[in-house]
């Protein structure tokens, strides 16, 4: 099975069959993941050991937590890779996004404000889950809709968190 996996500007290919997982055409020596709970997996690649923290975000979206870094990732496969490469360019969803909990925790800090505008990747709020403390940072760029949460309340897991509007072209560039 072949899929295309984006983390940020990146996308790699993956390819999955019987002799093995292939990345860009290197291939990469992985142990099955071993659950170690609901969402937190334990894997062996190339010798070396992972624990990685796994949600789903969406059709083909998942949010992971790897050695206490944040990363949103999402993986189609070829139908999909083709279906999305024959839609025409500028169709992506325009309306608001959330920022949901990827899994139980204590919401430590809220780093943005209503109606700040934020660049996609810059950080919103930091949620401790298991002694440790992740940021959870802008999926898209835009302006800071509703925020649910405060500081030192706690959430479950997909709780919606806040919301981040699209930001209008014409009204940015008139408060410039």
């Amino acid at each position: 099975m072949r899929y295309h996996v984006t983390v940020g500007d990146l996308t790699f290919e993956v390819e999955i069959d019987d002799q093995g997982v292939w990345i860009d055409g290197d291939r990469m020596d992985v142990c099955a993941p071993e659950p170690v709970s609901p969402d937190l997996y334990s894997f062996l690649m190339d010798g070396a050991s992972y624990m990685v923290l796994a949600g789903r975000a969406g059709p083909g979206g998942w949010d992971l937590q790897l050695r206490g870094r944040r990363y949103r990732v999402d993986v189609v496969d070829e139908r999909t890779k083709a279906m999305r490469d024959m839609s025409p360019a500028g169709s992506a969803v325009s309306g608001p996004a959330v920022v949901r909990a990827p899994m139980p925790g204590l919401v430590v800090k809220v780093e943005v404000e209503e109606g700040e505008l934020v660049e996609a990747g810059g950080e919103l709020l930091v949620v401790e889950a298991m002694k440790m403390e992740n940021s959870l940072t802008a999926p898209v760029g835009g302006r800071v809709g509703a925020i649910h949460v405060v500081p030192g309340q706690t959430v479950e897991k997909d709780k919606v968190l806040m919301d981040m509007l699209p930001t209008d072209p014409a009204s940015e560039s008139e408060e410039d």
